[in-house]
């Protein structure tokens, strides 16, 4: 387990070392750099302030050698200072990456609460009339854009039933369940957008468990269906369950821009999009970098379980 560890750890980090150039390079070749914004926003700057303030930031280095000073700078801590928000970077992504945790998190255990046992009882009974109606909402779940589904929910319990808001989280007066009811119809999106990826695997991964020789060998000595199935089969699915719940986590955690934006929650996702439209440099750099950080934490998370759950692959590493 320590070697799968240190390997997965030495091979995250250099990954990340990667995409940090890489995503240095792309957002330093976007069109308008800040002293460029600055000039047109203040004609009174001459060539000879744009190119002293592009000599102060360090802006007329190449390439690599910006890279690197962001990168020596980051290591201690300064990611640099948001120009849409007037704040420090990490001011402004801690909330934010806090909000979109949240979220996704509440979005995953949702689908797993409905896609779990829906993918069991289908595999338990196949042909049968749940399987049928589970693989018609898995379909239906996976096939729907989850911008959609949001916009229908928010049209059916914000502007018809007016059950519930229809963005935003509250700002500072929602507190506990004031905010839960911010947060249950983005939650519900993307809950049900996951259950319709969870169903189908869960079905197939079961069903070659209880095909399995040691589940005719309990079923023969006796064993109960629901000892076979909870005891038996599912314990040699888990490995598999949990390695996709994991790998959701984080797809969750990155992709979740369109539920972002449908319902005003601010998470990530939109801080990316504002960052990018706004050509806010610093802001957008972190923000990429930690998702990719968090998306790499995830599938660390998914090896480690993995092999927690199934020591052969501890031992082969």
């Amino acid at each position: 387990m320590t070697a799968l560890l240190l390997r997965r750890l030495g091979g995250g980090l250099l990954l990340l070392l990667a995409m940090s150039f890489v995503v240095y390079g792309l957002i330093a070749l976007m069109p308008g750099d800040p002293i460029d914004m600055m000039i047109q926003a203040d004609p009174s700057l001459t060539a000879a302030d744009a190119a002293r303030l592009k000599a102060l930031y360090g802006l007329d280095q190449p390439l690599p050698a910006r890279w690197w000073a962001w990168l020596t700078a980051a290591s201690s801590g300064d990611l640099g200072y948001s120009r849409l928000y007037a704040q420090p970077v990490l001011d402004v992504l801690g909330p934010r990456l806090v909000a979109t945790l949240l979220l996704a998190g509440s979005g995953l255990a949702l689908g797993l609460a409905i896609g779990l046992p829906l993918g069991i009882m289908a595999a338990c009974r196949p042909g049968g009339w749940l399987d049928r109606s589970a693989a018609t909402l898995a379909y239906a779940a996976a096939s729907v854009p989850a911008f959609w589904l949001g916009l229908v929910l928010i049209v059916l319990f914000a502007v018809e039933l007016r059950w519930l808001p229809a963005g935003g989280d509250g700002g500072a007066d929602a507190a506990g369940l004031g905010r839960v009811r911010y947060l249950m119809l983005p939650v519900v999106t993307l809950g049900l957008v996951t259950a319709g990826g969870f169903i189908p695997f869960v079905r197939t991964t079961m069903a070659q468990s209880l095909r399995q020789d040691f589940v005719r060998t309990a079923r023969a000595k006796g064993c109960s269906e629901r000892r076979i199935v909870f005891g038996h089969a599912l314990r040699h699915a888990l490995p598999a369950v949990v390695t996709l719940v994991a790998l959701h986590l984080g797809t969750l955690v990155s992709g979740a821009l369109a539920v972002e934006t449908v319902f005003a929650w601010p998470g990530m996702g939109r801080l990316i999009f504002d960052a990018v439209m706004g050509n806010d440099f610093n802001l957008a750099l972190a923000a990429l970098l930690l998702l990719t950080a968090t998306t790499l934490l995830a599938n660390l998370a998914a090896d480690l379980l993995h092999a927690r759950l199934d020591p052969r692959l501890a031992q082969s590493a």
